[in-house]
């Protein structure tokens, strides 16, 4: 008996000690025999996970500020801008100045030929405005004839300016109190003007006196108040991951390299509680004074300007920069932790680029500088992107970091193309910046008319890539877009030719701009006290031409076309078409047949003009319009009171090259091939569709993978 318990145990021994060698070998797992154990890889997952996190502190800043209800009535957070606002209108006044102070070194003939090219001007103002030196008596008159002296003197501060200037001149320390009366305003200007280099302004100098100002200025009840306290409070800062997409991030693992595109810092709460410290019994605010005309409505005014003022003090602190420091190691670790990759650096990539993004989307509204800044951007950027896909060391982590600024930088002109530029009806695009500065003129010139052209011809790698980045690989949305642009210009009857540099002697300029109303010129210069040297626009009717043959007649909005190709009732097909008479007109739809199949009509449910120009092809809803047009072997009708006999005789295009009408028809046909398509689409395919389109609605499943 004892025997055999003796074995069975020593047969149980023998199977613990093999179970222990093979958890012993697993857990082991030399060479990863038994395979990896499941881990988070740095993929578009990982975003949805820091997504989740939210806001995350990475700084925090304690203290005290002192505030009174004098600050709150005045508001001494505005210095800075103050100081810059006032800088910028004390610019222009000096610019007007400096002008007036160039003009009167002119000869005499020369500024009345400038001041007076017409001779409008009665022989009593023009001694006034042109002959007599600056004075008292006629500085402002001068000032506003031959300057933007109205748009200048309604700039802001430029009251206060021109009462600090004054107070400056005469040496005294008082404040700024009220504007300069007008005799006061023209010594000033006057001074002003006779003094070549004014030393008297000092921005800080007058933000403080304009404080004064202020402070003085107020209604007596509100100078009674007295209210100071001060508050104790804490300021956090850190990053918000709600914004976090997967193109905004790269990890290079071979160096343990993250870098972190468009996600900064910022301050995420300020607050000054009741208790600073409690256990302590410190309190948050402190009421150092006050007296009995304070309300609670200034108590609090108080007390919010006193967080303003702590954020302010946060930020001259530096909590911004340590924010960043900090979330750099916290997001270091954070990563480490989901995908057991070891990130060594964290490299916060914040450009110009990024910035201005940001800046414009939030008003929606892009401005032709704005743009034009954003342009010159984009074109360094892709320098950049470009020479990290040459470099010779490190490729591949150097192609993987081109790609995300690449993905970067099509993400933000997607965000930016739905912005309204410069209130244009066209929403931003390629070509925005083109048009603008074309119709800014007036004119097409020649370097213009290059432009446009090379828009059309061979493109260098670069305009090919920059085109990419506006519409990935949707040539026909490109090509859209610029057929708009060009339309409008034609439309519009934009002047097309070329500046050419003359000289004339004085007394065949003044007759020929006398006699010239439509004359365009540029670039007017004295040679000499009796000859103009300038430049004039040489009008080119004929290119007239070959602008509107450069117009595509198709147009196309990517979101418009889907919408069109999946509505079944966009496109009918009504068959035995020789029983119809007549086809009444309508806004919102048109009808087309082939030449070769004229026993069907199609009767398109679109606006004509969704789809091309129906004033270049001559289809107007007027008496000189036409009513049907011949394209390739396409009719389109608009209308028509006997369909029978017009469509033997269709009208024909003479302004239109046969080029153009053949895209159009190319352009037609491709409508409804993909309409027929889309609509016999076999039962997997709408299977497919369905379920593609249902998950598509589940923003919260396909948040996993962005």
């Amino acid at each position: 008996m004892i025997r055999q318990i003796l074995g069975s145990a020593r047969l149980i021994i023998q199977i613990l000690l093999v179970v222990a060698a093979v958890i012993l070998i697993y857990s082991w797992n030399p060479m990863n025999v038994f395979g990896g154990k499941a881990e988070l890889k740095p993929t578009a997952n990982m975003v949805s996970e820091i997504r989740e996190i939210g806001e995350m502190i990475t700084a925090e800043y304690y203290g005290e500020v002192l505030t009174s209800i004098d600050e709150v009535q005045i508001d001494f957070q505005k210095e800075p801008e103050i100081a810059q606002l006032a800088e910028a209108t004390y610019d222009k006044i000096a610019e007007e100045i400096i002008n007036l102070r160039n003009f009167h070194t002119l000869t005499l003939e020369q500024r009345q030929e400038i001041g007076d090219p017409e001779k409008k001007l009665k022989r009593r103002d023009r001694k006034k405005l042109l002959v007599d030196k600056v004075g008292k008596s006629n500085v402002l008159e001068k000032l506003k004839h031959l300057g933007d002296w109205e748009q200048t003197s309604r700039l802001v501060f430029f009251d206060e300016i021109m009462t600090y200037i004054y107070l400056k001149q005469k040496t005294k320390s008082d404040v700024i109190t009220e504007p300069l009366s007008e005799n006061r305003l023209r010594k000033t200007l006057e001074n002003w003007h006779e003094s070549e280099g004014d030393n008297s302004w000092n921005a800080e100098s007058f933000t403080k006196d304009y404080f004064a100002s202020k402070l003085s200025d107020r209604p007596r009840k509100e100078a009674r108040k007295k209210l100071a306290m001060i508050g104790r409070g804490t300021v956090k800062a850190g990053f918000d991951f709600e914004g976090l997409q997967s193109h905004m991030y790269y990890l290079n693992e071979e160096v343990g390299e993250l870098h972190i595109f468009g996600l900064a810092p910022k301050i995420l709460n300020a607050d000054i509680n009741p208790w600073f410290i409690p256990e302590k019994g410190v309190p948050g605010f402190d009421l150092l004074t006050y007296n009995g005309k304070v309300d609670f409505k200034d108590s609090r005014k108080v007390k919010i300007y006193a967080v303003q003022k702590l954020k302010t003090n946060a930020i001259k602190a530096g909590i911004i920069e340590q924010a960043e420091l900090n979330g750099g190691q916290t997001i270091s670790r954070l990563i480490n932790l989901l995908t057991e990759v070891e990130v060594k650096k964290v490299i916060f990539h914040h450009d110009e680029l990024i910035d201005l993004t940001k800046e414009i989307l939030e008003d929606r509204f892009i401005s032709f500088e704005e743009a034009s800044l954003f342009e010159y951007h984009i074109k360094a950027e892709i320098d950049k992107i470009d020479s990290l896909k040459l470099a010779t060391e490190d490729r591949y982590n150097n192609r993987k970091l081109a790609e995300t600024k690449w993905n970067t930088l099509v993400q933000m002109l997607k965000q930016l193309q739905t912005c309204e530029f410069e209130s244009q009806s066209p929403l931003y695009n390629n070509y925005s910046t083109l048009w603008y500065s074309i119709r800014e003129d007036g004119v097409i010139d020649k370097e213009e008319w290059l432009s446009i052209n090379a828009q059309i011809g061979h493109k260098t790698t670069k305009q090919e890539q920059i085109e990419q980045l506006w519409v990935e690989n949707d040539t026909l949305q490109l090509k859209s877009q610029f057929n708009e642009g060009l339309y409008y210009l034609f439309k519009d009857s934009i002047p097309i030719g070329q500046y050419i540099a003359d000289t004339l002697p004085l007394a065949e300029w003044n007759e020929k701009i006398a006699n010239d109303t439509m004359l365009s010129v540029k670039e007017i210069t004295f040679l000499s006290e009796d000859t103009i040297a300038y430049q004039y626009f040489d009008l080119d009717n004929e290119r007239r031409q070959e602008l509107l043959h450069r117009i595509g007649l198709e147009k196309f909005q990517p979101q418009d076309w889907q919408e069109w190709i999946a509505n079944k009732e966009s496109v009918q097909k009504i068959t035995k078409a020789d029983t119809i008479k007549v086809l009444k007109a309508h806004p919102s739809q048109f009808w087309v047949v082939n030449k070769n199949e004229p026993e069907q009509i199609f009767k398109i449910n679109i606006p004509l003009e969704n789809l091309t120009y129906p004033l270049l092809l001559g289809l107007q809803e007027n008496k000189n319009g036409k009513t049907n047009l011949e394209i390739g072997n396409l009719i389109i009708f608009k209308s028509s009171n006997n369909y029978l006999k017009e469509i033997d005789n269709p009208n024909h295009s003479s302004d239109l090259s046969q080029d153009q009408l053949k895209t159009l028809e190319t352009h037609l046909i491709k409508l409804y091939t993909e309409y027929n398509a889309y609509h016999n689409r076999d039962f997997l395919t709408k299977a497919n569709r369905w379920f593609t389109s249902k998950m598509e609605s589940k923003s919260g499943i396909l948040d996993k993978f962005k």
